[in-house]
């Protein structure tokens, strides 16, 4: 999922022509985000019409809101961020209150070998790459998610996170130290890295 400089145009471009009142702005952002936030927000939750029912209702709240939305350089930050608190907002509500904190959510992922032109990996890559996954925390795994395939910067992952940009960048660099010393071979870090979905 890692994202291209068009894609980051695109949308940034949609936001401000949304937030400018162009009607067919916001079913094209829609477009062009909606998968991304459906595959981030599963991360957190098995429950898919969870997840797209929460998306739905960060749309509804984007357009009644859109006169107040702020100017932004990345808006699938905002809306990783906005999704990720109704989420928590949702899991608070259906267990009845309990308090949930960010760091509580769980952060579920899986590989996705589609690269083109190869053949999917074999067994024992698998099982190494599921290896290295039991030795990261949720934490880890969702600062990884977001450097390398969501594209984020430290800044947006310690805001996503609640923690300081120091802390994040710790996070990810422990990460990448599990993974190098399991993996070894940096050919196989970068498919692992390009593999998390």
């Amino acid at each position: 999922m890692v994202r291209n400089s068009q894609d980051l145009k695109n949308e940034t471009t949609l936001w401000e022509l949304f937030r400018n009142g162009e009607e067919s702005a916001f079913s094209a952002l829609f477009e062009l985000t909606s998968d991304k936030l459906y595959r981030y927000g599963t991360k957190f939750v098995s429950d898919e019409e969870l997840v797209k029912d929460c998306i739905q209702e960060l749309f509804i709240k984007l357009y009644e809101n859109r006169q107040q939305l702020p100017a932004l350089t990345n808006p699938l930050f905002y809306l990783f961020s906005s999704l990720k608190n109704l989420l928590i907002d949702m899991i608070r509500h259906n267990q009845r209150m309990v308090y949930i904190s960010p760091e509580e959510l769980p952060f579920h992922v899986q590989f996705a070998f589609n690269q083109e032109d190869e053949e999917e990996p074999d067994e024992n890559i698998k099982a190494r790459f599921e290896e290295v996954l039991c030795l990261l925390s949720d934490r880890q795994k969702e600062a990884i998610y977001l450097r390398f395939q969501a594209d984020m910067s430290y800044e947006e992952i310690s805001q996503l996170l609640g923690i300081n940009n120091q802390s994040a960048r710790n996070i990810v660099h422990r990460a990448m130290e599990k993974i190098r010393n399991c993996l070894n071979i940096d050919a196989l870090i970068v498919l692992f890295l390009s593999s998390l979905n």
